[in-house]
């Protein structure tokens, strides 16, 4: 919803961060920049973005052209402070989970009031 918001303004469609082809939000997964299941960088608002199937699964997440998305967007710093951070174990507990839920909440509640 937050990628399709910015691409193209709706949340109803929006555009592959990788491919730059605009596809309904139900044709949409979660890439991750930094690939695996890594606890400390599976949340990370900047580490996920829109991409198509074709991008995400049967291009391996088109990482050259993720990377030069990455850079283009937020910069070298950002992408270094990623990689580290995917090497950091992060303790999941109940607190954890309960504020980070709360903050998705919270940010589609305020995509939606943006849509209305």
């Amino acid at each position: 919803m937050r990628d399709c918001l910015e691409t193209t303004g709706t949340i109803t469609h929006g555009l592959c961060c990788t491919c730059k082809r605009d596809y309904p939000i139900g044709k949409l997964q979660a890439g991750h920049f930094v690939p695996g299941r890594m606890d400390s960088i599976l949340f990370e608002p900047t580490c996920v973005h829109s991409q198509c199937y074709r991008c995400n699964i049967k291009l391996g997440g088109n990482w050259v052209r993720y990377y030069r998305f990455m850079q283009k967007k937020y910069g070298q710093a950002q992408i270094d402070r990623l990689m580290e951070l995917s090497e950091q174990p992060r303790l999941i507990t109940p607190e954890w989970i309960e504020t980070t839920a709360a903050y998705y909440l919270e940010k589609i509640e305020e995509m939606e009031v943006v849509n209305v």
